[in-house]
């Protein structure tokens, strides 16, 4: 039993992973401006994470086991879906040159069943325009 869950992470691990680069989307903003990416996650999962780059020490922007946080400019809003994936809604506000790059959301499950969802931000430079309702991605 113990070698069949492990084989079943093994396995699931290698297939999550090829499939990440594909399902990525990009987003371009400017400066200044705030963004809400929705990412999609298959399992469910009590402990959420937004990372940049990895879920490794140091790249660890939020980590949770609440349904709604937030850590200075980020934040986070779980909702469990029965039948379809869950979302987690991830929010960054004031955006700076410094936030381009490769973000992960994660929800760590049981018996190692994790779920994650990348994105990437570009930010451009330019003067942020209150009047554009833009800046909401979902």
């Amino acid at each position: 039993c113990h070698v069949s869950v492990w084989l079943l992470n093994i396995l699931f691990s290698v297939t999550k992973d090829s499939l990440v680069d594909a399902e990525t989307n990009i987003y371009t903003k400017r400066e200044g401006e705030d963004i809400t990416v929705r990412c999609n996650l298959t399992f469910s999962g009590s402990r959420k994470l937004l990372c940049k780059e990895t879920c490794e020490e140091g790249n660890i922007l939020i980590d949770t086991y609440r349904d709604e946080d937030q850590r200075g400019r980020y934040s986070i809003k779980y909702e469990y879906r029965y039948f379809e994936p869950s979302i987690l809604d991830v929010t960054i506000t004031k955006l700076t040159k410094s936030d381009s790059g490769l973000y992960r959301c994660e929800l760590k499950g049981i018996l190692s069943l994790d779920s994650e969802d990348n994105f990437k931000i570009i930010i451009t430079e330019g003067e942020f325009d209150p009047l554009n309702h833009d800046n909401i991605v979902l």
